[in-house]
């Protein structure tokens, strides 16, 4: 994600901190609300939204899938709690909301 442009290295801005357990919240009911709206996209292209055509279509409707929860990563825990609250939501048609 780096660019060299001039000799000068530029670096993308994003979140070097931690993320809250208020930002986590909201990114899980983001995912679900994604998930959803996945759901009758997959039906509008004809295809069942089962466990793995959900989880094959993550990345297309997450935008890449989970935010990173850490700096500089995703920590495999949040990458499946994430792709959870996606999953569940795109199977059933309505957004997994968290309990928080």
């Amino acid at each position: 994600m780096a660019a060299v442009s001039a000799g000068v290295l530029v670096l993308p801005v994003s979140s070097c901190s931690m993320m809250s357990e208020e930002q986590k919240v909201e990114e899980l009911r983001r995912a679900g609300e994604r998930g959803a709206e996945a759901h009758f996209a997959l039906l509008a292209e004809y295809k069942l939204p089962t466990p793995d055509e959900c989880l094959n279509n993550y990345s297309r409707f997450t935008e890449g899938g989970a935010p990173w929860d850490e700096p500089y990563s995703a920590t495999p825990d949040w990458i499946s709690l994430h792709g959870g609250y996606f999953v569940d939501s795109c199977v059933a048609g309505k957004p997994r909301v968290p309990n928080k």
